[in-house]
Formats: C-alpha cells, structure tokens, sequence
C-alpha cells in the first residue's frame, strides 16, 4: 500500500527529530529536566508501564494551504488534525522491536497494520539504521484515522547521525540575519519557517528536547503519531 501523508508526515517527522536532536530544545543547557505524567489523548496502547511525558497537537490546515497556494494543482488529501505523544521506557530496544511485532500481528480493535517494509529497508540501506523494525503504521478501517509508532534508542541514534546533529547546531547558533533567508524559504513551501519547526512547542521541537534529555539516562523513546481527517 502506498504510504498515506500522515504516514509521510510521521516519517518525515522521525527524521526531523533526528536531525535535530543535538540542537535547542525546551531545557536550558546542562539542565536535565526530570518527565512529567501527562494525560494521553490516544486510546492507541502503548508499551506497558511506559510513561506519556508531552503530547502537541498537530494540525494540517495551514501547511496544505500554503501548499496548494504554490502548487494549485498539488494532490493533496482533507486536512488531518490529531497528537504527536511522547513516552519513555526502560524497556530495551529489543523488547520495544518485539512490541511493535506483536501489533503489527495482532493491531488492537480497529485498526490494520499498514507499514512499509520498504521503508524500513531503504533505511538500512542508507546506513543509518532508524530503528525501522521499531516503527508501524497503522489504520481503522474506512481510513479516515492514521496512528504512526516511532521507537528510539536516543544514544544510538545519536552515534548514527552525529554530522547531522553538528549541521542543526550550526544552525541554531546562527545569527538571526543568516537564519532568515532560509526561514523565509521554508515559510513560504510549507507554511513555518525552520525556527517554528525547531521550536520546543512544535511537534519536532518537543520530541527534540526529549531525545536531548534522554541522552543523560538509560531510557528509550516512543513516539506516537495519532492524526484523523478533519
């Protein structure tokens, strides 16, 4: 099956967190904040006794217009609205691989298991391994809600990806006058500049400060992409 946008979103939101983990996030630097419970809005499970510690909404709307403003003919799909959650875990990347084997064998009420295996091989191919036996997709039946499951081990992804986490620092330390050529580029394709993008109250920038957090302790990240059409 052809991988639907919010799945693309969820992808390219996993890569958007990956090159940005080493930059700025929610914490001051050498600050480790400790989590905080938050209340989950998904009824998709998660692994047990792992532990919601922010959840940002994610809507659509204003990307896809500014995407159809450049490119009216541009095949897009309603606008999709829902919750990117964060969650850490003890549990070891092993035991997160086998839980998500076990919903893609088994998806809970509802939903049917809609992940690209392809993917998952492009990914090795590239030699920068994103824990894609550790990432699903899933859908209900009439197709009208999407779930994307993102697992992470932070430190390793932090060894895989190190010259990309160098490139975002580089950009956050920037001066405003040479961010803003760049900002005003990707404000006008999609509708946010990479500063919004970047910042600790956007989906990218939250899972950001989490990963960043994560890197002082022996925890794994899961994040959970729960989007249905507006």
């Amino acid at each position: 099956m052809t991988k639907s946008w919010p799945g693309a979103l969820g992808a390219a939101l996993l890569a958007g967190t990956l090159l940005c983990a080493c930059g700025h996030g929610g914490a001051n630097k050498g600050e480790s904040q400790a989590p905080r419970a938050v209340k989950n809005p998904s009824n998709f499970p998660l692994y047990p006794r792992s532990e919601v510690v922010n959840v940002v909404p994610v809507d659509t709307a204003q990307m896809f217009a500014v995407i159809r403003a450049n490119d009216p003919t541009a095949d897009l799909p309603r606008n999709f609205h829902g919750h990117v959650i964060i969650a850490e875990t003890g549990a070891t990347a092993a035991q997160l691989r086998s839980w998500v084997a076990a919903l893609e064998a088994a998806p809970p009420l509802g939903m049917r298991d809609t992940t690209s295996h392809t993917t998952r091989s492009a990914q090795r191919k590239n030699g920068v391994n994103l824990n894609g036996d550790g990432t699903a997709q899933f859908e209900n039946a009439d197709s009208s809600r999407w779930v994307y499951v993102i697992t992470a081990d932070p430190k390793q992804i932090y060894r895989e990806a190190g010259p990309m986490f160098t490139m975002i620092e580089a950009y956050n330390a920037a001066p405003g006058f040479m961010r803003a050529p760049i900002d005003d580029a990707a404000k006008k394709s999609v509708g946010y500049t990479v500063t919004e993008l970047l910042d600790a109250k956007s989906p990218a920038g939250a899972v950001l400060a989490e990963l960043k957090r994560l890197q002082s302790v022996d925890r794994r990240a899961i994040l959970l992409i729960d989007e249905a059409k507006k």
